[in-house]
C-alpha cells in the first residue's frame, strides 16, 4: 500500500464534509497521481471480478480481475480483453457488468510480483486501492474521461508548457459538478504548496465557486483555505461569508472551519448561532467561538453553561478553555464550584486545572528565559 503523503493530512478532513458516493475515499490518491503512476488506463466493463489463477509453484491462487476494454485513454493495448491481478491491503471490489476507469502498471514494475509466478501470466497489475474505484455511468462517464485524457496529455507537452497547463486544468475540474473530480483537484492544489497552480488571474473563476450552494461545502472550505494561504484573498470575510451563506450540514462544516481562523468577522456570525435551537449547531460554534484571549465571547459562553444541552455544556467549557483569559477561567471555576449538574463540575474543573497548568508552565519557561538572559 502506498503511504500517504504529509500534505495530504488537510485534504483528508475534507472525507467529513464532501458529500461522497459509497466508492470515493477523500484524502486518497489523486486523479492526477493515478494516470501518472500508470502505463495503461482504460474505460472497461467488468466481466469477471474474482477469476483464480492456479500457480504451481507454490500451490496457490490468485484473484484475477477479466474486463472489456472500452476505451483507451492513456497507453496502448491490442486486445480487447483485458486480465490484471489487484495488490494492496485495500483493492476496489468490483461487480460483473460494472463500468469503471482501470489504472494499470505493467506487472514488472511490481517490487513484489515482478519475480513471481503471476508475471509470467499475467501483464497488469491495478494501482488502485480500496477508496479509488471510480464507477462510471451516463452522468459521470464524460468528465472523468476527459478529466483523464487531460492529464495524460500533460506529459506529451514540452515541459515549459506543463505548469500553465495543469493550472488550466486545475481551475476547470475545482468547478466541476462532480465531488470526485473537485476533491481530487483540491487534494493536487494541497500537495502542490507554493507551486503556482492558482494566480490572481484564476480569482474570477474560483470566486463564483465560492458563493455557489452547489460547490461542494468541503471544497469550498478548502479552497478558501487555499486561496487565503497563498495570499490570493482575504480569509476573515470568506470565513465568515460561508458561516453566514451555508445551511443544514453545510452550516455545521462551515462553523467549524471558520473556528480555525478566528476574526471579528467570524466571531460576529457565529455569536447568532448560539441562540439556536439545533444542539449540535450551537455546540459547534460554541467551540468555534472559543480564540484564544477573545474576552468578548466569555459572556455569552458562559452562558451556555447553564444550557440543559450537556453537550452544549461542554462545548461551552471547551471554547472557554480556549479563550484561556482570566475571565474564562472565573467562569469555568465558579461551574466547577456550583453547577447543579455533577459532570459539568468536573468537566469545568478539570479546564481549570489545565489552564491552571498551562499558566505555570508559562511561568517557569518565562523565568528559564529571563535566567538564562542574566
Amino acid at each position: 500500500m502506498r503511504p500517504v503523503p504529509a500534505a495530504l493530512i488537510f485534504a483528508v478532513g475534507l472525507a467529513a464534509v464532501l458529500p461522497a458516493r459509497a466508492h470515493v475515499v477523500y484524502g486518497g490518491t489523486t486523479l492526477r497521481q493515478l494516470t501518472l503512476e500508470s502505463d495503461l488506463v482504460v474505460r472497461a466493463r467488468i466481466v469477471d471480478p474474482a477469476a483464480e489463477l492456479w500457480l504451481e509453484e507454490p500451490l496457490l491462487r490468485e484473484a484475477v480481475v477479466s474486463a472489456e476494454v472500452l476505451e483507451i485513454l492513456d497507453g496502448t493495448r491490442e486486445a480487447e480483453e483485458l486480465r490484471f491481478v489487484q495488490h494492496g491491503h485495500g483493492v476496489p471490489l468490483y461487480e460483473k457488468g460494472d463500468e469503471v476507469l482501470l489504472f494499470l502498471q505493467r506487472i514488472e514494475r511490481s517490487r513484489e510480483l515482478a519475480a513471481s509466478g503471476v508475471a509470467s501470466r499475467i501483464r497488469f497489475v491495478s494501482v488502485q486501492e480500496a477508496g479509488e474505484q471510480f464507477a462510471l455511468d451516463a452522468a459521470t462517464r464524460d468528465a472523468f474521461t476527459a478529466a483523464v485524457r487531460a492529464y495524460a496529455a500533460l506529459e506529451q507537452l514540452p515541459a515549459e508548457a506543463r505548469l500553465d497547463a495543469l493550472r488550466r486544468i486545475t481551475v476547470e475540474l475545482l468547478a466541476s459538478r462532480e465531488p470526485e473530480l473537485a476533491g481530487s483537484a483540491l487534494r493536487d492544489l494541497v500537495l502542490a504548496r507554493d507551486l503556482p497552480l492558482l494566480t490572481r488571474e484564476d480569482l474570477p473563476a474560483l470566486e463564483p465557486l465560492l458563493m455557489r450552494a452547489a460547490t461542494p461545502i468541503g471544497v469550498r472550505i478548502g479552497l478558501v483555505a487555499e486561496l487565503e494561504r497563498r495570499g490570493l484573498l482575504a480569509g476573515p470575510p470568506r470565513w465568515a461569508e460561508l458561516v453566514r451563506t451555508t445551511s443544514g450540514a453545510d452550516r455545521l462544516a462551515a462553523v467549524r472551519a471558520a473556528g480555525a481562523h478566528p476574526s471579528e468577522a467570524v466571531a460576529k456570525e457565529l455569536t447568532p448561532l448560539l441562540a439556536s435551537e439545533d444542539p449540535l449547531l450551537v455546540a459547534a460554534a460554541a467551540v468555534a467561538l472559543g480564540a484564544p484571549g477573545s474576552e468578548a465571547a466569555v459572556a455569552p459562553l458562559a452562558v451556555l453553561l447553564g444550557s440543559p444541552e450537556p453537550r452544549v455544556r461542554a462545548a461551552a467549557i471547551r471554547g472557554l478553555g480556549k479563550v484561556a483569559t482570566t475571565g474564562a477561567r472565573e467562569a469555568l471555576a465558579k461551574a466547577a464550584a456550583s453547577h447543579p449538574d455533577a459532570s459539568t463540575r468536573r468537566r469545568a474543573g478539570a479546564e481549570v486545572k489545565l489552564l491552571d497548568r498551562s499558566a505555570a508552565s508559562g511561568t517557569k519557561v518565562e523565568a528559564d528565559v529571563k535566567g538564562d538572559a542574566r
